[in-house]
């Protein structure tokens, strides 16, 4: 099947749709009902040094130990376990490693105890550990992430263990990527034999360029002595290294988004995608009905009349994948072409059909003929545009990006 479509949750701020959305019933079912709209089907939510089960007092102990000082509402993680239980929504549950193997399975039994072991995606191993400004040398990292999945291996449950890439020495212990990462492995290969779990993934964050199939090539050369034939769940992405200016809310940037989804999601060892992040950019907003909104900058001159009522809203982003999620990406990949501005693939989806579709970057309407199973389809899609056809050709659906 092609990856799942999902999206990283940023509950920690103020005000926060999200914990609202948790606690409150009718608001989360609103909450949901707009996500599923803009295409997600699976959910993270991450401790990220900013929280903790444990209550208002360890949570503030946990950020202390991070160095992060980012203010929210604490909630129980029960209301969270409750949303999930209660909506068509997958899950990646990201721990603190810092608080180890008994504060990650009394989490998880949080889940398994409501019959949710299907939902559960993986237990991501915290958040980018090579910039954690404590700062964790690989080997310490990897000693508190190999207790909690000899400790959660018997629940049954898949990890997702975070991994890096590159040569600067950018991080706080002044180690390239690639050394943090390759002391890393070998450290937890020493305990657990990677090479031979299937229920270990690896977790990639891809930003600006590194959305490509390129960045797959790369890590799969810095994980293959260590646990070769990793898949992957890449827990955060987006095309730009930063959003100042909320490009994320123009047909412009939708397009080139849909582009580079597509090269990534063609990759057979990538399990999920999960855009960053929801609610401050990419897929959706919220907006109060006066003047602010849940984008970068909390409001946006972009953004007005019905685009500022109170409640979600659907952002071009999210639109390319809403149709990615429900049609364009909705099965066995068959096959996948591209070159020059405009990408093509074809789909089984679980049913048996076929879906073909054809992205045009170009500023000119484009007309393909391509082989599908040895059998001629001739598609033609608009300049912007992004159109999905059955396997005669006949058009299913089209996006327009102008």
């Amino acid at each position: 099947m092609s990856p799942v479509l999902g999206a990283d949750l940023s509950f920690a701020s103020n005000p926060s749709p999200l914990i609202e959305g948790w606690q409150d019933k009718q608001k989360g079912d609103v909450m949901a009902a707009a996500l599923k709209a803009a295409g997600v089907d699976s959910l993270r939510f991450l401790f990220g040094g900013l929280y903790s089960p444990r209550g208002p007092e360890a949570t503030a102990e946990v950020k202390r130990e991070n160095k992060l000082d980012i203010g929210y509402a604490w909630f129980p993680v029960d209301d969270y376990v409750e949303f999930i239980a209660t909506h068509d929504f997958t899950t990646v549950v990201g721990v603190n490693v810092e608080e180890g193997p008994v504060v990650a399975s009394s989490v998880i039994k949080r889940f398994l105890d409501r019959g949710l072991r299907d939902k559960l995606v993986a237990v991501e191993l915290s958040n980018e550990p090579w910039l954690n400004p404590r700062p964790w040398l690989p080997e310490d990292y990897a000693a508190r992430a190999a207790d909690i999945i000899e400790g959660l291996t018997p629940l049954g449950v898949p990890f997702a263990l975070p991994l890096t890439v590159g040569s600067e020495k950018k991080t706080p212990t002044r180690l390239s990527d690639n050394e943090w990462n390759e002391r890393m492995l070998k450290t937890i290969s020493e305990r657990v034999k990677l090479g031979s779990r299937s229920d270990i993934y690896g977790v990639l964050h891809l930003y600006s360029r590194g959305v490509s199939s390129e960045a797959i090539d790369a890590f799969n050369k810095q994980v293959s002595r260590s646990a070769p034939g990793m898949r992957y769940l890449i827990t955060e992405f987006n095309i730009r290294s930063s959003l100042q200016g909320n490009p994320h809310l123009t047909n412009k940037y939708a397009l080139e988004f849909g582009r580079k989804v597509a090269d990534v999601m063609r990759r057979r060892e990538v399990v999920g995608l999960y855009t960053h992040s929801v609610p401050s950019h990419s897929i959706v907003y919220w907006a109060n009905g006066r003047r602010f909104a849940t984008v970068v900058g909390g409001r946006d001159d972009k953004l007005s009349g019905d685009a500022m009522s109170r409640g979600w809203h659907t952002t071009p982003t999210g639109r390319v994948y809403g149709l990615y999620s429900r049609l364009a990406w909705r099965g066995e990949l068959l096959m996948y072409k591209a070159g020059g501005e405009q990408s093509y693939w074809a789909v089984r989806t679980p049913e048996g059909r076929q879906i073909v579709t054809l992205l045009n970057a170009g500023g000119s309407s484009v007309k393909k003929r391509i082989d599908i199973a040895g059998k001629k389809v001739e598609l033609r899609a608009p300049s912007h545009s992004i159109v999905c056809f059955d396997s005669n050709g006949s058009e299913l659906e089209k996006l327009i990006l102008e």
